[in-house]
């Protein structure tokens, strides 16, 4: 038996060994397989594509218009299911409490749940509510409270066909949605074209979710509120008053809890007598507009604690008494001329001299 070196390019590479017809057999060397694409892709790891390059498609897709609504959207129908969640199960508590003790029971939400579910418990409370509603009014966001709330009375009223429930939404829409309103929301856009043109329909039928999603824009803003409320005096306070675990709160507990909002109602009647002093045209046109926010002011807080704990807070001359006869005295006539609009159909005359000279209130 001989060796023969196996000729190139005329073997067959696919045999091991092969035999010629003189019966010699030829040994042929063992050629390389390719390694298939699939091999490769599971043997060796491809290279990572640029950090970069990846980066900047990022911010590509972060900035077009579709991924900014359907972000929007995931966010407005995320937020009411879960307020709507937590309502189920507050009024379901409070069905159980009112069958087992036979009547009505005086019940709130404590502090330690407000700190555990947030700002839905917040919602759904009444003296907590009111330091929150302190705390809106100091940093200029509580039109989306009184907003919010609102929308709430809207949409459960009954007679949801009847001319009554289109009156309650043409006021909600002329008190938070036109533009320049007192107590305008900061909405978008869309968002109010979208109730205008339910508005100005000819049907009178209205929609009862026709500010559903402006609703749940507002309920996202007072979340970003909330947040920041937890952090300060405010937030202190409330829990010293109120106590952590305590779900009834007394007339002491509830009388603190509403002299916060009328601290806040004596310090817009000082800017009032202040900038009343100013006898130049700045200081008028400043008095005429402090005169207007501590008027529309005072009558949406007042409406807010009549809704709340049926009862008529301010039906008292004496609430700024204190505070105008500290300031009181003779040298001027001038006499400030209270803007005509009103917010509610009757509120109590506040009158108030200074320096001999008399605001109406």
């Amino acid at each position: 038996m001989t060796k023969k070196r196996r000729t190139s390019h005329t073997s067959q590479a696919s045999t091991a060994s092969t035999t010629s017809s003189s019966g010699d057999m030829y040994l042929s060397t063992r050629t390389r397989k390719s390694i298939s694409k699939s091999r490769r892709s599971s043997a060796v790891d491809e290279k990572p594509p640029s950090r970069r390059a990846s980066v900047a498609a990022a911010l590509s897709l972060l900035s077009l218009p579709s991924f900014n609504e359907q972000l929007s959207a995931a966010q407005v129908a995320n937020a009411l299911d879960v307020h709507a969640m937590y309502k189920v199960k507050v009024d379901r508590s409070s069905r159980k409490l009112e069958y087992f003790f036979g009547e009505p029971t005086p019940v709130d939400v404590c502090i330690s749940e407000i700190n555990k579910e947030g700002l839905k418990a917040m919602l759904e409370s009444k003296v907590p509510l009111c330091y929150f509603l302190y705390h809106l009014l100091d940093e200029f966001s509580s039109e989306n409270l009184f907003f919010f709330l609102e929308v709430e009375q809207f949409e459960n009223y009954k007679k949801k066909s009847s001319r009554k429930h289109k009156e309650m939404a043409r006021r909600i829409y002329d008190t938070y949605i036109v533009n320049d309103s007192y107590l305008e929301v900061n909405l978008d856009d869309r968002v109010k074209r979208h109730i205008a043109d339910q508005m100005n329909a000819e049907n009178d039928e209205i929609c009862p979710s026709i500010f559903a999603e402006a609703q749940t824009c507002a309920y996202i803003m007072l979340e970003s509120s909330f947040i920041r409320f937890l952090h300060t005096s405010v937030y202190e306070d409330m829990v010293e008053n109120c106590g952590f675990l305590n779900i009834h709160y007394d007339k002491t507990v509830t009388s603190n809890a509403l002299n916060y909002l009328t601290q806040y109602l004596r310090h817009q009647q000082d800017m009032v007598i202040m900038h009343s002093k100013d006898h130049g045209p700045l200081g008028d046109s400043l008095t005429e507009m402090n005169i207007r926010h501590y008027d529309l002011t005072k009558a949406v807080v007042n409406g807010f604690i009549k809704d709340l704990f049926s009862i008529d807070y301010f039906d008292s001359s004496s609430l700024l008494s204190s505070s105008a006869s500290s300031n009181s005295s003779s040298s001027s006539t001038k006499s400030v001329h209270l803007p005509s609009k009103k917010l509610t159909k009757k509120r109590p005359s506040i009158k108030i001299r200074e320096n001999g000279r008399r605001i109406s209130m």
